[in-house]
């Protein structure tokens, strides 16, 4: 049964796996750790980065939670919240972020993961949640409106990774 965690070493390979398929993949949309980054020190390496992250210590960076997305002993995607709405976040990556291995993609995992997700930030007193997606990104269109997103608009935007592209704004009611 799927479940969404916080971050935990025991997981480390399963997430080193997925990073490195969007990564063969050239998938531009959404880019997780380089792999080549992550070895056995790689997670305590981290840690405090990320603790500092989740508490919102990080000068110009949006507190944000991050959980790991898990079924029995296999790393299948990851969920992340940012709890406060800045232009960056509204206008860039949005209030939420989530995704799904390659290699498990197509089995509902991707709407579980968000469907949890969205319980998390209401446990956490958000009423409504943003979701930006690349237009490419057609699953994760799917999801997002079969569990309730509204478009907003859809905007011309740039980032490095992905250049210019359209983006797709939907909010999700909580």
């Amino acid at each position: 049964m799927l479940k969404l965690i916080k971050r935990e070493e025991l997981y480390l390979s399963g997430y080193k796996e997925y990073c490195k398929e969007f990564h063969e993949n050239n998938i531009t949309y959404f880019c997780p750790t380089n792999p080549n980054a992550i070895d056995g020190n790689w997670f305590e390496k981290t840690k405090e980065w990320y603790d500092k992250k989740e508490l919102g210590l990080i000068e110009n960076q949006p507190k944000t939670l991050y959980f790991w997305a898990v079924d029995e002993n296999n790393f299948i995607g990851e969920f992340q919240l940012r709890t406060e709405l800045t232009e960056d976040i509204i206008n860039g990556i949005g209030s939420v972020g989530y995704s799904v291995r390659i290699t498990e993609q197509g089995k509902g995992y991707g709407q579980n993961i968000l469907k949890q997700g969205l319980d998390i930030a209401k446990k956490k007193g958000l009423d409504r949640v943003l979701l930006n997606i690349n237009e490419l990104n057609e699953q994760s269109i799917y999801v997002t409106e079969k569990l309730g997103g509204k478009l907003m608009d859809t905007i011309q935007t740039y980032n490095k990774v992905e250049g210019n592209h359209l983006m797709r704004r939907y909010w999700i009611d909580l």
